[in-house]
């Protein structure tokens, strides 16, 4: 079914919020070289079966710059929960003493900076392709309201037009996001 002019605009404009959003998100996991919880909280292991994020399972906390402490509710699930640490790929070694897992944010090196930097760049170019996405799945519903008859062809063109804008301003909070993120990561 097509849709007007409005709810095409209004459905391309969430779609990448929604992606610029899930970056910044994802950001936030990524370590600068202090210790934080946001780093392992979505982490997800399985729980009896289920997927479950790490926060939902355990108290996390950050005793000082470096160290990251997770007490699972279920304690027998500490080997889970260790085995998922270390398959993120974090650049986190997950220890524990069969209560507590302790884990130990690597200081960081220039190598490391530059790794991750290269990281966070690799993701907001996979964020660019959500963007686009949003656009071709917005100007593809225009196209088909203008067959229809619900848009007219002006209409249409400022509908393409309006998308382009949505779009070159999500590419920018992306870059905005990678620059912010990489500059922190950078700063010794």
């Amino acid at each position: 079914m097509s849709k007007d002019y409005d709810t095409i605009l209004l459905e391309c404009e969430e779609a990448m919020d929604k992606v610029v959003e899930h970056l910044r998100a994802e950001f936030i996991g990524i370590s600068a070289g202090k210790a934080s919880t946001a780093m392992v909280e979505n982490i997800k292991f399985d729980y009896y079966g289920a997927q479950t994020p790490l926060k939902q399972a355990a108290a996390i906390n950050t005793p000082d710059a470096s160290t990251i402490t997770i007490k699972p509710f279920d304690v027998s699930q500490i080997k889970n929960i260790s085995k998922a640490i270390l398959e993120a790929n974090i650049g986190l070694n997950p220890s524990d003493d069969g209560k507590v897992i302790i884990c130990r944010v690597p200081a960081m090196t220039q190598e490391n900076r530059q790794r991750i930097a290269k990281q966070l760049k690799d993701m907001a170019e996979k964020s660019k392709v959500g963007i686009r996405n949003a656009r071709h799945e917005a100007i593809k519903q225009a196209d088909a309201s203008l067959k229809e008859s619900i848009l007219t062809e002006d209409d249409h063109r400022g509908l393409k037009e309006e998308v382009q804008k949505l779009t070159d301003k999500g590419n920018k909070s992306l870059e905005e996001l990678l620059e912010k993120k990489t500059a922190d990561v950078m700063k010794v």
